[in-house]
């Protein structure tokens, strides 16, 4: 690399540090369709840094602070929870928790108020007029750039486990899709979005965002959509390949499955690469069988159903020195996985049952743990 490159200044955090994002759709409380009452919830709350607007006004995001553990983690986010949906009770609207609306469309979603997303929408046209999706962006401590672009090498071959435990997004317009999460076939459309890359060191990061923003790919470091990416200003690895997780149990594993792996990820001098194309077919295998996928392991290339191969991760995390109490958020509800399904199974069983979205999302709403949660 013969270029001169502007530094990207990472800012260093301490390993395992935790934030969340979590993205919910405003649903009528009755038909279970999407509704535009976010303006509610910022009228009677504001926007602040933990409940911000999205580009559709029939989505709001809620952030944690800094937290220290994931149940620290899940504490807040129980709490952000309760705020937004007392106001929208009074609007006789709710939250709902999906990769994807099962019926709704995106052609009737109204967009935000917000240059950025105009400016994005101008330019990106059809692909992010469709990005009607919700997903989980789990943010991990990194003591500096180099730690975060070894940590973000060694989880690429992980990353399709993220999706599979998270696949909560088989329907699309009504239509059954046959995947188990087709918020990723969306998400991927973006101009910088997929999977990312290997990376030498965080000079090699400097220099592709350099070249994006030269080129015009990109304003900044805020328009990589990778399904992973580094979060320089956070001083974090962000990983934002999770569909909105179903249910409130599901979505506490999902979090201290990622920070475990981030962490080992960083800790872990060097493993070996696996070659993109079998992290490609894992990916689709996660997106199409969600839990019941069997994926190639990317340590000794043999098949492995993913739960099975799940289980004897977490052991192997917990030699690494992973705290055992996330380590059991994880464990607990592969338990839970194996006897009942995940997010996409449920959903598909909740409408056969009725043959009727509205009463399928007034039961995913039930069923999802949050909807219990009060002041």
């Amino acid at each position: 690399m013969q270029d001169t490159v502007e530094n990207i200044p990472f800012n260093s955090s301490r390993l395992g540090t935790l934030g969340v994002e979590m993205e919910w759709m405003c649903v009528d409380a009755d038909s279970g369709e999407q509704v535009p009452a976010a303006p509610h919830v910022f009228s009677a709350l504001g926007i602040t840094p933990r409940i911000k607007p999205e580009l559709f006004t029939s989505i709001v995001e809620t952030n944690t602070d800094i937290q220290n553990k994931t149940p620290d983690a899940m504490s807040q986010l129980a709490d952000l929870y309760i705020q937004v949906a007392s106001v929208l009770k009074d609007h006789n609207a709710a939250l709902l928790s999906s990769g994807t609306h099962p019926v709704s469309h995106w052609r009737d979603q109204v967009i935000s108020d917000d240059e950025r997303y105009h400016k994005l929408l101008k330019r990106l046209q059809w692909v992010a007029r469709r990005f009607n999706i919700c997903g989980i962006h789990v943010h991990v401590g990194m003591p500096d750039g180099d730690s975060c672009i070894r940590a973000m090498n060694n989880l690429l071959p992980i990353m399709p486990v993220f999706l599979a435990i998270s696949a909560n997004s088989p329907f699309w317009h009504g239509e059954k899709t046959g995947l188990a999460a087709s918020r990723i076939k969306v998400f991927e459309g973006l101009s910088q979005g997929g999977m990312p890359f290997y990376f030498a060191d965080w000079k090699d990061f400097e220099y592709c965002t350099a070249k994006l923003t030269t080129t015009g790919s990109i304003e900044s470091v805020r328009d990589i959509w990778w399904e992973m990416r580094p979060h320089p200003d956070f001083g974090t690895l962000e990983v934002r390949v999770g569909d909105m997780p179903a249910r409130f149990s599901d979505s506490a594993a999902y979090i201290a499955y990622v920070r475990a792996e981030a962490m080992a990820a960083a800790m872990d001098i060097e493993r070996p690469k696996v070659h993109p194309s079998l992290i490609r077919e894992n990916r689709w295998r996660a997106c199409r069988y969600g839990i019941h996928a069997t994926i190639i392991d990317p340590f000794n290339e043999q098949l492995s159903p993913v739960l099975e191969w799940l289980e004897k991760r977490l052991d192997q995390l917990a030699a690494q020195g992973i705290a055992g109490s996330e380590l059991e958020l994880v464990s607990g509800q592969i338990c839970h996985w194996r006897a009942h399904g995940g997010g996409a199974e449920s959903q598909r069983k909740l409408f056969d049952a009725s043959n009727d979205f509205s009463a399928m999302i007034r039961s995913m709403r039930n069923l999802d743990g949050w909807s219990k949660l009060r002041r």
